[in-house]
């Protein structure tokens, strides 16, 4: 349940059979009756069916591995999970015109450039500058490293802690999809298995402000469908659905106690949207990006001026655009 969207040529109802399977083969055999054992040996063979097309044969996983890339269709710990490999070094140079990064910094990497190409014909047709000395940027330096330290451990603890609360969603799904089938028949828990499975793609697509309909008809029933559409919160709304078929297993012989449990996984499911919304709305302090950039600027601005000094116009260039 931690994958974010069916396979393009499965059914809807084959594949929340597919998710089911692993609890229902955890339901013993011996005290069912004949045709629910069936049932649960049937969903069984289905899933390893499905898992056999969707990973493809062992060399082309290993072939997969090599190239940095695990790809696993219906495996929520692979799915399209990159991962650098030794082998990536000439895709990364290549590619580096069309970098996500770069394309953030040109601006400011451009107001460098322009200053270092003015600095440099300045002292190549306008007589040598004065140097500048290289005291105060060695200095400056380590001040700005522990705060780009700083800014780096930042970001890194907002991307952690969000990666566990993901964490936290896949395990709190797959726990309600194996309560649901443990405690009503599959035809039963089957709205509940639908808004399980599409909770992750619902939660995804609020934190990035998206709609990702497509998904989401592959997954739920036409009339779910429109009704997120709509409404602006669609996380709350699944949630509240969650919490409508909890309560109304009643009606098919689930028990309060059994009722506690599914409305304890939904209420944890809450609480990882909450925290979520946190971490998107606290970004890194404004006054503390706003020094830092001030800090870099200045640093970087001044640098031409030491190094046309010190290594000469043809080298001043390269030095500022790597820096």
């Amino acid at each position: 349940l931690g994958h974010t969207g069916p396979s393009r040529h499965m059914p809807r109802r084959q594949l929340l059979i597919g998710l089911a399977a692993p609890a229902l083969a955890a339901v013993p055999a011996l005290t069912a009756p004949p045709a629910a054992s069936l049932a649960v040996h049937a969903a069984a063979r289905q899933t390893h069916s499905f898992r056999e097309a969707a990973c493809g044969s062992a060399a082309a996983r290993r072939r997969a591995v090599r190239c940095g890339r695990v790809v696993c269709a219906l495996s929520p710990a692979y799915d399209s999970t990159m991962r650098y490999a030794a082998v990536d070094w000439a895709k990364n140079l290549r590619t580096l015109p069309t970098s996500t990064i770069l394309k953030r910094i040109s601006s400011p990497l451009l107001f460098n450039v322009l200053v270092t190409v003015l600095i440099c014909a300045s002292q190549a047709f306008g007589g040598p500058l004065p140097p500048l000395p290289p005291l105060p940027h060695q200095l400056l330096g380590s001040a700005l490293g522990l705060l780009l330290v700083f800014r780096t451990n930042a970001a890194y603890d907002r991307f952690w802690e969000a990666r566990k609360q993901w964490g936290v969603v896949t395990s709190e799904c797959r726990a309600l999809a194996g309560h649901a089938v443990t405690f009503m028949t599959p035809q039963q828990a089957l709205p509940l298995l639908s808004l399980t499975a599409a909770f992750p793609v619902v939660v995804k697509s609020y934190l990035r402000g998206e709609r990702d309909s497509r998904r989401l008809k592959a997954l739920l029933a036409p009339s779910e469908v429109l009704a997120l559409d709509a409404v602006v919160n669609q996380p709350q709304y699944v949630l509240a659905r969650l919490r409508q078929l909890a309560q109304a297993a009643r009606q098919v012989g689930v028990s309060e106690k059994e009722r506690e449990v599914l409305l304890k996984s939904v209420g944890v499911l809450g609480e990882c949207v909450s925290t979520c919304e946190r971490i998107y709305n606290t970004p890194i302090p404004l006054s503390y990006s706003r020094h830092t950039s001030r800090f870099l600027t200045v640093w970087l601005g001044t640098l031409p001026f030491v190094l046309a000094g010190a290594v000469g116009a043809r080298l001043t260039l390269p030095c500022v655009i790597v820096a």
